[in-house]
Order: structure tokens, then sequence, then C-alpha cells
């Protein structure tokens, strides 16, 4: 449940998450799909993201894998990624993190939004969305 009484509001668990980007986004109908390692199956990630380039890279914070998502890896040479911390809380730098999917009417993404809830205080928040001006988007999606 979100708790909305705070300057930034937190959430008790990742599914939080997409209620937070819906209401972010202030799109209702926003699929959102959770991040999680390929590797070992963990939701806690270290983020180093570039919100020019739009680009994010994800560190599994239980078995150290790394990978960029969705469409960023042909972003990722002309990008200078930083490592995120928590606003709130200012130590943490490990988040739970979510993909949110606006669509077109013919089914492509049209709009991503990445939101986050840090794992030691529960804030929520979105480092980064952009627009996706091509089609089709089936590979990018794929690449969570």
């Amino acid at each position: 449940m979100i708790d909305r009484t705070k300057k930034y509001w937190t959430g008790d668990s990742p599914e939080d998450i997409g209620q937070y980007l819906r209401l972010y986004a202030e799109e209702p109908g926003l699929e959102v799909k959770p991040v999680v390692c390929h590797g070992c199956g963990g939701d806690a990630f270290e983020v180093r993201c570039d919100a020019n380039e739009g680009v994010i890279q994800v560190k599994c914070a239980a078995c150290g894998a790394k990978r960029v998502l969705l469409d960023g890896e042909e972003y990722w040479e002309n990008a200078r990624p930083r490592l995120r911390r928590c606003r709130v809380c200012k130590e943490s730098k490990t988040f739970q993190v979510r993909a949110g999917f606006l669509r077109r009417e013919d089914g492509d993404v049209r709009w991503v939004y990445i939101g986050e809830r840090c794992t030691a205080c529960g804030t929520l928040g979105s480092f980064l969305d952009w627009k996706v001006n091509y089609g089709p988007t089936d590979q990018m999606e794929k690449n969570l």
C-alpha cells in the first residue's frame, strides 16, 4: 500500500511501484512489468542511468550480474550513467525496479516509464521515462 502522507511517497512492497507509475504517468492502463535478474531471479538492483540518453543499467544485488535494459545497448556507448542513491535515506543504492509501457493502437510501445522502490526505506520514484519513436518494439520489451 502506498503511503502518500510524506513529501516522497513510500510503498510496502514492489507491487506498489506499478500503482505509483500509473499515478505518475496519469495513465491507469499503463502496463507494468517487473525487472528480475536472469541469473538468480533476484529483484534488487544497483541502478545506473542517463536520463538524457534514456538508458538504464541494473546490477543484481545478489549475484552481481549486469545488464542494460530495453533498447539501451545501442545508446549505452554515448551515455554518461550515474549510480543512483535513494533521495530520502541517502544511503541506499539498491532498488526494486519496474518498467511501465504505454502503447500505441497497434500494440507497440509509445512511452516507457522506469519506476523504483528503495529497498531500505520504501521510497517510490521514477528515475526516467522516454518516448519510443520506432516499431516494432517486441525485442525491446523482451530485454527486461
